[in-house]
């Protein structure tokens, strides 16, 4: 099952900084060690000192595709965020990844119920701060058993250092993004507190 994901949907508009750009794709992840503290001084081309938090640090790896932003479930939300699946009550959900116990989680976000939501040790865990997908042009890849397709966006990664992607699965009539942990051979998804597998699934990929 290939196609276009549907058109971005946007919350708020309002002007919002693009932290960083979509690693390509399957290139190792740089070990950037976590701050001291919430921010980290870095200097610009010019000299001046800015403030760069945590998330800034994280995949910068040269890159193409779209960016992320660092958002809260109180909002407010960005536009053109990335669509990557429905609830069961038609609440739209977008891509997004959250850090939970030393790893970058794909997640899914649910801006109408100021929700989001990621899947670790068999349960379902929202998170309040969380990065959602912007912009870009994607595609949904069909894939099975823990395969990525070429193209594949590295959302993130385990605590081993496992690339981790997002996929999205047809569950109890919702369309619902997870991430896909090859070495385990299928996608998770998180869904009404657990964490659910499907050895068959579509890949957000570069188009």
């Amino acid at each position: 099952m290939t196609g276009r994901p549907p058109p971005s949907y946007g919350m708020h508009d309002f002007a919002a900084m693009c932290y960083y750009p979509v690693p390509y794709p399957n290139r190792k992840m740089q070990d950037l060690p976590p701050p001291s503290s919430p921010s980290a001084s870095s200097s610009s081309s010019d000299g001046n000192e800015v403030n760069r938090t945590r998330s800034e640090l994280v995949l910068q790896d040269n890159l193409i595709g779209g960016c992320w932003q660092h958002c809260n479930i109180d909002g407010p939300f960005p536009t053109n965020m990335v669509r990557a699946g429905v609830d069961a009550d038609g609440s739209v959900i977008f891509a997004g990844r959250a850090f939970h116990e030393g790893e970058m989680i794909p997640a899914k976000v649910i801006p109408s119920k100021n929700a989001c939501y990621i899947c670790y040790g068999g349960e379902e865990i929202m998170k309040e701060d969380f990065e959602v997908l912007r912009q870009g042009d994607f595609v949904w890849e069909f894939a099975a058993n823990g395969v990525v397709p070429d193209g594949a966006v590295k959302m993130g990664a385990t605590v081993d250092g496992e690339p981790l992607y997002m996929g999205r699965a047809l569950h109890c009539g919702t369309q619902t993004p997870g991430k896909v942990h090859s070495s385990h051979g299928c996608l998770y998804i998180p869904f009404e507190g657990a964490e659910i597998s499907h050895a068959e699934y579509e890949v957000l990929c570069l188009k």
